[in-house]
């Protein structure tokens, strides 16, 4: 068994299909796609027209819900925007999506962790100090029931795999559509990386293994695309890695 697993889009087209041309050249046999969509100031139209016709299971980002129920607390000027951009099936399709999902009986899906969409897995939140890692019993506490050997979360825009105790695997592909740190080793300090990321799982000799990707592409064009729409901070993290 190979997979692909994506998340956190982000209406990043240029970044998708840079991905997806790379994953057509591993054979995989299902994308896993862990949510936030199309919330970014940049092209959610064109990513909802690509998405359509993929082949993919698809669970719900924060994002997502946000865009999906439209509550004004939730929303800035930019989401409105998005909004119009997919009304009809692309946001159709966003309201149906589930919370999380079970591939092949071995995959666990969440967009955050697996209770809540806005629950940081793999890294928690400090305060003054933006994120830290979290700890295996932090980890495990978040562990949904059922056992599976592999559990997927989005979310932190972080790439990570944790190995716990037991073997199982609970891992981040970081975001295909803003980039943030990618931890390239467990030890050493987080490198900012402009790269789509995201990650192929593979089932070989009885064992799971994750393959955590970067993926170049036009990434300055991504950029003026949220400049044109007037968010400098987005401008800013697509050019050159999104800072925690």
């Amino acid at each position: 068994m190979r997979v692909a697993v994506i998340s956190d889009v982000h209406a990043n087209v240029l970044a998708l299909e840079a991905v997806l041309a790379d994953i057509a050249r591993h054979d995989v046999e299902k994308i896993l796609n862990l949510g936030d969509h199309f919330a970014g100031p940049l092209w959610p139209r064109k990513t909802a027209a690509v998405m359509a016709e993929l082949d993919m299971i698809a669970i719900r980002g924060n994002t997502d819900r946000y865009l999906a129920v439209g509550d004004a607390d939730l929303l800035d000027e930019d989401d409105l925007k998005i909004i119009d951009a997919i009304e009809g099936e692309p946001m159709d399709w966003l309201k149906q999506l589930p919370e999380t999902a079970i591939y092949a009986d071995a995959i666990f899906m969440s967009h955050g962790a697996p209770r809540s969409d806005e629950t940081y897995w793999l890294d928690r939140k400090v305060k003054k100090h933006g994120f830290r890692v979290s700890s295996l019993e932090e980890v495990e506490a978040e562990l949904p029931h059922g056992d599976y050997p592999v559990y997927c979360c989005g979310h932190t825009h972080i790439a990570r795999v944790v190995t716990l105790d037991d073997g199982r695997i609970v891992f981040n592909p970081g975001s295909v559509g803003r980039p943030s740190f990618n931890m390239n080793d467990p030890v050493s300090a987080a490198r900012l990386s402009p790269a789509a990321a995201y990650a192929i799982v593979e089932l070989s000799a009885g064992k799971w293994h994750v393959n955590l990707r970067q993926v170049a592409y036009d990434n300055m064009a991504a950029s003026a695309m949220a400049r044109a729409w007037g968010n400098e901070t987005w401008a800013r993290d697509l050019a050159e890695g999104r800072t925690r």
